[in-house]
């Protein structure tokens, strides 16, 4: 009766202990539950704590096989202690101190292996010295277990070792977008058995280690970002490829995303049967955008050759029949004329000419045609001519002295700009951007030569009109510069002798 009130004593007395140090760990890991660590080996903590509890009541209980079970629950209490000795090392050295302070990322797969031979290694250390088992008839087993296994899960080891040399080489990295087997997308993960790539479709890809060792890889992210792509346009023979090359490389150049340098190369690829085909090259470093900046090239590329007046043909075997009057083209001009003259009348500076000289300007004047974004005309260029807004909508940017850009104006349909261009030949003093898609007028200097020296009267006519626009309260942005030069002198006779002198009057 003495032995067993003694042994009771002591296991009460185990179990008070079991349950006050669970309580402490449990509170502990309750008021740090905030921090990552804790978030990361809590798990790992508690069956521990099981394994320390069950040997702690085990070992003194005096119940049968007590020894075994507390040997099982010493070998898992120290497999858990290993494993979260582990969990910290991932944490302090993998992650904090190489991939955070030294900024060399570990392969995912390399710290799985350290952390499987690190467990590997303490349960046989745990069989030979805790449960001592001989080693030496285990290894002469597992020679024909591993032939067994080999066999059984080859494919899998095949992953794994596929993986390792993918690790190795490190054809690429997490993040990079990569083609694989045919598949595009971005990096995810790299894991023991699988390649993980994310598509442009939100889908995740898992090949298999060994089929991905086996197929070509194509990095678009390595050694840089810098990638070269390309266009292919086709364009009718009678336009001049010199013409061509020029329009296509000044739009592409435009389309946001592309690089200025290295700049982009447009190349005759070959003559087809109904047309001349050219491939446009540009330059990207930001592969994860490449339809994107696609779709700008082609978009800039439509725009540039509308206002060249370059087509792209139809297939030769493309039969179009349409009944025709045989003055359709000149109807077709003859509307045209009539809307440029109803836009060209409607200005305030053209006043002073009669309608027979605004449809001389009309008959000379062409319609263009801008994309949202585009740049009509930049500040600081030569100029030589006027736009009118037929329809879209524009803004007006000046730069100052300290290269600010600020945006003082908007014009909308029936609206003009670029007046004092015309006239004096002065360079623009703003730039002028589309808002929306716009059309606009435009007369240049040889058109309005020709009205010119049919009125003698014009010029100062002209300057009156012009000088009234440059003192009106509401002058826009395109004119100010000229107003605040002009200020100290005889606006109207400086502006005539400008106007004959660009005309040579």
């Amino acid at each position: 009766m003495i032995v067993l009130m003694v042994l009771t004593q002591e296991l009460i007395l185990d179990i008070g202990q079991a349950v006050a140090l669970g309580l402490g760990v449990a509170l502990l890991l309750w008021l740090f539950k905030g921090y990552t660590v804790i978030r990361r080996v809590r798990v790992t903590v508690v069956l521990g704590l099981i394994a320390f509890i069950a040997y702690l009541i085990i070992h003194d209980s005096g119940i049968l096989n007590a020894e075994a079970f507390a040997r099982a629950s010493a070998a898992a209490g120290i497999l858990l202690a290993v494993h979260l000795a582990t969990q910290l090392i991932d944490l302090v050295i993998w992650e904090g101190f190489l991939a955070h302070r030294r900024h060399i990322a570990v392969p995912r797969l390399l710290v799985d292996l350290f952390n499987f031979a690190a467990l590997v290694a303490t349960a046989l250390l745990l069989l030979n010295r805790v449960f001592e088992v001989d080693l030496s008839g285990l290894l002469v087993t597992s020679t024909v277990l591993s032939a067994v296994l080999g066999l059984a899960l080859q494919d899998m080891l095949g992953n794994v070792i596929a993986g390792i040399a993918l690790q190795l080489e490190r054809p690429f990295e997490v993040g990079d977008w990569v083609k694989v087997s045919g598949q595009e997308g971005q990096v995810r993960q790299v894991n023991w058995r699988t390649l993980t790539l994310h598509t442009r479709d939100n889908h995740n890809i898992f090949l298999p280690n060994a089929n991905a060792a086996r197929q070509d890889i194509t990095n678009f992210s390595r050694p840089t970002p810098l990638q070269r792509q390309h266009v292919k346009v086709n364009l009718n023979y009678h336009d001049a490829p010199s013409i061509v090359k020029d329009v296509l490389k000044r739009a592409v150049m435009e389309a946001e995303g592309v690089l200025i340098d290295p700049a982009p190369e447009v190349v005759i690829h070959e003559f087809g049967d109904y047309a001349i085909h050219y491939i446009v090259y540009y330059w990207i470093d930001d592969y994860a955008r490449v339809i994107q900046i696609n779709d700008a090239v082609l978009h800039r590329v439509w725009y540039g050759l509308s206002r060249a007046a370059l087509s792209i043909p139809y297939p030769s075997q493309h039969l179009t029949l349409r009944q025709l009057s045989d003055d359709y083209e000149a109807q077709v001009q003859e509307r045209l004329r009539r809307e440029v003259f109803r836009e060209l009348r409607g200005l305030d500076v053209f006043s002073p000419l009669s309608d027979t000289q605004i449809e001389s300007l009309a008959h000379n004047s062409v319609i263009h045609r801008y994309s949202a974004g585009e740049v009509l005309v930049r500040q600081g260029e030569a100029g030589d001519s006027l736009f009118t807004i037929k329809s879209g909508k524009v803004r007006v940017d000046v730069r100052d002295d300290k290269e600010r850009m600020t945006t003082v104006d908007t014009i909308e349909a029936d609206g003009f700009f670029g007046e004092m261009s015309l006239l004096t030949g002065e360079p623009r003093s703003a730039s002028i951007i589309a808002e929306t898609e716009t059309e606009v007028v435009v007369v240049d200097k040889a058109a309005f030569a020709e009205v010119l020296k049919s009125d003698s009267n014009l010029p100062d006519a002209l300057s009156r009109e012009l000088n009234q626009r440059l003192q009106n309260a509401v002058v826009r942005a395109s004119v100010r510069a000229t107003a605040v030069r002009l200020k100290h002198d005889d606006q109207q006779t400086a502006l005539i002798k400008r106007i004959r002198g660009f005309f040579k009057l």
